[in-house]
């Protein structure tokens, strides 16, 4: 294999390390902050700032991956990452001050889990087939955040210093023996489709459209996931039935992962979004009407799914219709924007209306986003990108 010459099960082993090791503490959020909010004891508060922050300093570092994407050397930019990562959730476990926690989870996320975060969707771009590419990205990660999950009580006892950390001290060590692959992969900017090269220009406006769409649509299971144990509890669902639910819902979510990697490009990229949509609504408009924990966690996980699902195919349409690569990396923070947004409309509203707005606000975002589709596949077809 010569120079830009790195074949595709090796682009989508790269992509998928790099995938999990940048997503991985949005899967591990609650053990990690149970495991420094008892070891510090933590308020709400600050627990709910390191989460905050950590996840903007991801999406930061994607916002900002055009300037940096392809003018760093990508070996060097890996393996530094991979380094703040390692010594990063070292040190979150050795500091003791709530304040050094806090620069070293921002430091973590903006030169460590948001260089990896960013890079995937660049690395993942260069495969054959993006949709399943993306697909085995996310499977693998949702499964590697459930295992360490449902492992952290082990790795407390195994690593009382670091505790479900050490899981992603081992995902950012795990990138490190594949730095050197970079060296045979195409610029972001000088990835193109066949289709692209074909047709008339015009798709990387689409793209960015398509990232304001994502970031709306976000909106919805930030809003929806963040609240969904509160609005159970209020319903007379025990909080332990209501934790297992969220959890099952979690792992049933594999399933809309499994579904876009066997599916691929095979229905196109247009149903998948619009059927991923309706399973974000109805389930929680279903949710809102129903009581008991049978129908919560029936509900969560259909929900889970279509969020998976249609993730795929959203960052899938993305990469599709860039031209320049620069809508491309920003992904991470068109998902960190919608996912912090969501939640904080949704939290605004229920002090006023109560539960409901919950319902409310996921629809109103779910369905914001797939106008913006809509907009995007409309355009599509005008400049003769249909079959993309």
């Amino acid at each position: 294999m010569g120079a830009n010459k790195l074949s595709d099960p090796w682009i989508v082993l790269l992509g998928t390390l790099l995938y999990s090791a940048g997503s991985a503490i949005f899967y591990l959020m609650p053990p990690y902050l149970a495991f420094l909010g008892g070891r510090l004891s933590l308020d709400p508060g600050q627990l709910g700032t390191l989460a905050a922050a950590e996840s903007a300093a991801i999406g930061v570092a994607s916002l900002f991956g055009p300037l940096w994407i392809d003018r760093i050397d990508r070996r060097f930019a890996m393996g530094f990452a991979a380094l703040v990562c390692i010594g990063g959730n070292l040190a979150s476990g050795l500091l003791g001050g709530f304040g050094a926690i806090l620069a070293c989870r921002v430091v973590i996320g903006l030169l460590g889990e948001g260089v990896f975060y960013t890079a995937c969707c660049a690395v993942l771009t260069q495969a054959r087939n993006v949709d399943r590419a993306f697909g085995i990205a996310l499977t693998v990660a949702v499964i590697y955040g459930a295992l360490v999950t449902g492992s952290s009580p082990f790795l407390v006892r195994l690593f009382p210093a670091v505790g479900p950390m050490s899981g992603l001290i081992l995902i950012g060590a795990a990138v490190l023996p594949f730095v050197f692959m970079f060296d045979r992969l195409k610029p972001a900017a000088e990835v193109r489709t066949q289709a692209q090269v074909d047709a008339p220009r015009g798709g990387t406006g689409i793209a960015f459209v398509a990232l304001l769409g994502q970031a709306l649509w976000y909106g919805a299971p930030g809003a929806f996931w963040t609240f969904v144990e509160q609005v159970a509890t209020d319903k007379g669902v025990p909080t332990s039935t209501a934790e297992f639910a969220v959890s099952a819902g979690e792992m049933a979510g594999l399933l809309g992962g499994v579904a876009a990697t066997i599916l691929g490009d095979r229905w196109g990229r247009f149903w998948p979004i619009v059927s991923a949509t309706a399973g974000l609504v109805i389930p929680a408009i279903l949710f809102q009407m129903s009581t008991g924990a049978f129908a919560l966690a029936l509900f969560l996980g259909i929900f889970y799914i279509f969020w998976n699902y249609g993730t795929v195919y959203q960052m899938s349409f993305t990469a599709s219709m860039d031209w320049t690569g620069r809508a491309t990396v920003m992904i991470p923070a068109a998902q960190v924007f919608g996912l912090s947004f969501g939640p904080y409309a949704a939290g605004e509203l229920i002090v006023g209306h109560g539960d409901g707005a919950v319902t409310v606000s996921t629809v109103v975002f779910a369905l914001s986003g797939l106008a913006l589709y809509f907009v995007c596949f409309a355009r599509q077809r005008r400049i003769g990108l249909a079959a993309v």
